[in-house]
């Protein structure tokens, strides 16, 4: 369990998310100022802003082991901070960060490309951070126009919600991933959010496969921990994890531009509507990634991480502990169906922490210990122009506005078992 709270840096304190909202995810904890005594009266937060300049050597310690320990950590009313700070503060977790992940200097707009879909762009006087969200900005950050994409279930999962459903406040969980190209470049330890601007939609609930549900806030992120998912596996789930490496698809996620997404937003539906390999944009085979099934966390070794992309991969590749053979599963349904099967085990309320997100709030999280996705329909607010005072009105509220830093690292995912290194 974790502790309380954590011994004060220099400028920090760490308190863990109190159990209502930590469950039994492993996941969440709150970074406040020493300044704020108690780092729950929210009258007594401090207005600082983070400046890595101003970290000491105990903050950067604690910042690691408290990201490590506790896979999302939470700094509020961040208003106001330089966009630049982002990837600074990205170093802290990864001391191999490179550029960013995807996109190059600009964000991802090729259109056979499923990331591509939100209309993402980056500021230009901080090219490592992106701009995200929902609703029409005009000269935000010099940006001249930008016409955002909250992307949601409807135009991806294989069998939606129906209308019905939706207006009884239904939402789904729409593809949960950690942030990774799979090819060139490689997932970076951490991912950092900011919101600017929270919508204003009344809270919205998802039903799981047992019934159970999960109310969360509209635009909700929701998280769910690797360490935990191995948690839930049997034994002989866990043996064969430990021993797997997943063999990902070239330029997989123009792989799966046709494809639909389980209701759960774990995995692909079917086969069959991958493009195929032989017409994707040129790939080089060296570029193409693999990474072992179980990741080790940084600071606690004897924490294994169940980390897999489940709708990007291709092939799973077995090593005997004793042998050393290989032995490779390439039927696709099949290597779906493991996967997934691995994957839902997670797929109930006490195990998914979903943020609910305040405008300032700045979210840290280990993007190679947790399986995250966005939820919630906020509503189209770009199409057309307008000039009824309500629908204005109604497409202010629904506004969203975030910044995103992903950065590649220059070193790929450890394997928790140390056998699958010479692989």
């Amino acid at each position: 369990m974790p502790s309380t709270v954590y011994q004060s840096s220099s400028n920090f304190h760490v308190i863990p998310l109190k159990s209502d909202l930590r469950k039994d995810t492993l996941i969440g904890a709150e970074v406040a100022f020493n300044d704020n005594a108690d780092g729950g009266d929210e009258s007594k937060l401090s207005h600082r802003v983070l400046d890595v300049n101003d970290l000491t050597d105990s903050d950067i310690s604690l910042l690691r082991q408290a990201l490590f320990e506790h896979s999302v950590i939470v700094f509020r009313k961040q208003l106001g901070i330089d966009p630049n700070t982002l990837p600074a503060l990205a170093a802290i977790w990864d001391d191999k960060v490179q550029s960013h992940h995807s996109g190059e200097i600009s964000a991802l707009t090729a259109t056979n490309n499923i990331l591509s879909k939100n209309n993402a762009s980056r500021i230009p006087r901080a090219k490592e951070v992106t701009i995200l969200g929902q609703g029409n900005f005009d000269g935000y950050e010099g940006v001249p126009k930008l016409r955002l994409r909250h992307v949601n279930h409807l135009e991806f999962h294989d069998e939606p919600l129906s209308q019905e459903e939706l207006d009884q406040g239904y939402t789904r969980f729409y593809r949960f991933h950690c942030d990774a190209p799979l090819y060139e470049k490689l997932p970076g330890k951490v991912t950092i959010l900011h919101a600017l601007k929270v919508p204003e939609a009344p809270q919205q609930k998802i039903k799981f496969e047992d019934g159970q549900e999960l109310e969360l806030d509209a635009g909700a992120t929701a998280f769910v921990s690797g360490a935990r998912a191995f948690q839930l596996l049997t034994p002989e789930e866990q043996e064969f994890a430990l021993n797997t490496i997943v063999q990902y698809a070239p330029r997989p996620y123009e792989w799966i531009q046709n494809c639909k997404a389980t209701s759960d937003g774990l995995s692909i539906a079917t086969t069959g509507l991958e493009k195929p390999v032989d017409e994707l944009t040129p790939w080089d085979p060296e570029k193409v990634q693999a990474h072992p099934m179980v990741w080790k966390n940084p600071l606690f070794p004897d924490r294994p991480h169940l980390q897999i992309l489940g709708m990007c991969a291709k092939s799973l590749i077995t090593i005997d502990p004793k042998t050393k053979e290989r032995s490779v599963i390439d039927d696709l349904a099949e290597v779906r169906r493991i996967c997934h099967s691995f994957q839902k085990r997670s797929m109930a309320p006490s195990y998914i922490y979903a943020h609910a997100w305040r405008d300032g709030d700045l979210v840290v999280f280990h993007n190679q210990g947790v399986w995250h996705t966005i939820t919630g329909q906020l509503g189209d607010v770009y199409d057309s122009e307008t000039t009824d005072e309500a629908e204005i009105a109604r497409r202010e509220a629904n506004k969203r506005l975030m910044w995103q830093c992903t950065m590649a690292s220059g070193v790929a995912p450890e394997p928790f078992n140390p056998v699958l290194k010479a692989f």
